[in-house]
């Protein structure tokens, strides 16, 4: 087998770094082979020369074979900022996503990834989820300050024609369309969910994927992705799409949560469950970063807040035990009781009887010129 060069993966945390070649798209580091080196020596010199970085820890994962040739994969860790010392690398940086831009194809970077270790983005069962999705969400002052929310920050208007990607069970897209009287589109992957929105009014329900919509070219004007993206493993692909789907002119409103409210939020102290949010969910500045690189323009973003509440410590483990958020379902059934009870020392402890709680959204808005 006739290899074309060593590949690098270069991880720092959750995070790994790309190349873009002044006359290529996005890419690993890597390259081919000079004299008689080995694939190991190739990927440690063109790595050095790409980033200007030196990796630790290296992993030799064999050979991937590739539409355009075989490569030797090679893994390592690294820190620092990237400086390349090659005259053929525009820029470099770190990503949780691919760049919708690559050299490569989508399915082949994936395919990497995979072999190097790295994980796929653990998956909420939503068709389960469903059954008391709304019991356990359901606030109607909170519903209220969503609602108008996204109405002005997405700059939703009468007769605005909208998609709600990844709609649930229809509680954003049933008060935008009683509100402000909005076409709007309800779509979701979750057969379960779309049955509980459509229960509550028969209405314009698709059940498709976030990265794959089955909607013509240029026919909304706003496109709506209110807390969706943490449950997508390629991101940049789903903004694409609600690119795509855009009117010239078009909004697209994007809902998530910032790496800092996990960090600070009362969840913190239930074990485990801040790391696999800061995996699921994409900083703040890398989602921006990705909206430009798409060609969308007029990025902005703003913090919303519900007024605080007080709440008995026994009332918010009670909606812990019953999974009132999704990353809770992402807890081993066997770990789950013990880290229940550690949560509860813990609450108490810092606490006492009773905590304010409060719900922190951060929401981009980006314009399609």
């Amino acid at each position: 087998m006739k290899l074309k060069g060593s590949i690098v993966i270069a991880f720092s945390g959750r995070k790994y770094l790309m190349v873009r070649h002044r006359d290529r798209a996005w890419e690993f580091p890597g390259g081919r082979s000079e004299g008689r080196e080995t694939p190991a020596e190739t990927a440690r010199r063109e790595f050095a020369e790409e980033t200007g970085l030196v990796g630790t820890r290296w992993n030799n994962h064999g050979i991937a074979e590739l539409e355009n040739g075989c490569l030797a994969l090679f893994s390592c860790n690294v820190s620092g900022r990237p400086v390349p010392a090659s005259e053929e690398i525009a820029e470099a940086g770190y990503f949780t996503a691919p760049p919708i831009n690559l050299s490569f194809s989508r399915p082949e970077y994936f395919s990497l990834l995979q072999m190097a270790g790295h994980r796929s983005k653990k998956k909420t069962d939503y068709d389960v989820a469903s059954r008391d999705f709304d019991n356990l969400r359901g606030r109607t002052v909170t519903n209220r300050i969503w609602t108008d929310s996204i109405t002005r920050l997405g700059h939703i208007e009468r007769k605005s024609k909208v998609l709600d990607i990844g709609c649930g069970t229809g509680r954003h897209t049933l008060g935008l369309r009683d509100e402000c009287g909005a076409e709007i589109c309800g779509l979701d992957y979750s057969g379960g969910m779309l049955s509980q929105a459509n229960s509550k009014f028969r209405g314009c329900w698709l059940r498709a994927d976030a990265v794959c919509l089955p909607v013509a070219s240029r026919t909304f004007d706003r496109a709506l992705l209110i807390l969706v993206l943490q449950h997508v493993d390629d991101e940049p692909k789903a903004i694409a799409e609600a690119h795509r789907i855009l009117k010239p002119g078009g909004r697209l409103l994007l809902a998530t949560v910032s790496h800092s409210r996990i960090r600070h939020h009362v969840t913190r102290l239930f074990p485990g469950l801040a790391r696999i949010d800061l995996d699921r969910f994409m900083a703040v500045p890398e989602l921006k970063w990705h909206l430009e690189n798409q060609g969308f323009r007029r990025i902005s973003s703003k913090i919303m807040r519900t007024p605080k509440r007080t709440e008995a410590v026994e009332d918010l483990l009670e909606r812990f035990r019953r999974r009132y958020i999704s990353t809770l379902a992402l807890v081993p059934e066997k770990d789950f009781g013990k880290n229940l009870a550690l949560f509860e020392r813990r609450l108490r402890k810092v606490y006492g009887g009773e905590v304010e709680t409060d719900v922190e959204i951060t929401f981009v808005s980006a314009y399609k010129p």
